[in-house]
């Protein structure tokens, strides 16, 4: 019998889906930041969410960390525009 998968696997896969490109994902290739930094920015807009306040949007998370500057983030959010723009053409 196969085994389900878990829910970080599921989540993990849709992360994937190049419909679904994620501005950390892309900041990450870009080699702006970190798998790390990602990890911690993350993991404080987790906190906001556990703690029923709204989350900040990751990338004012990264400014405030020192983690990127503001055109390396205006920057991978046209490279995000062009991959949904991509995947909206086929």
């Amino acid at each position: 019998m196969p085994k389900s998968k878990s829910s970080k696997e599921a989540q993990d896969n849709s992360q994937q889906e190049p419909s679904r490109t994620l501005l950390g994902q892309i900041l990450v290739e870009l080699d702006y930041i970190t798998i790390y930094q990602l990890d911690e920015s993350l993991r404080i807009q987790r906190e906001d969410k556990d703690h029923d306040r709204d989350p900040k949007p990751l990338g004012q998370i990264l400014l405030e960390l020192g983690f990127i500057g503001p055109n390396q983030l205006i920057r991978a959010i046209q490279v995000q525009a062009e991959y949904r723009k991509a995947q909206a053409g086929k």
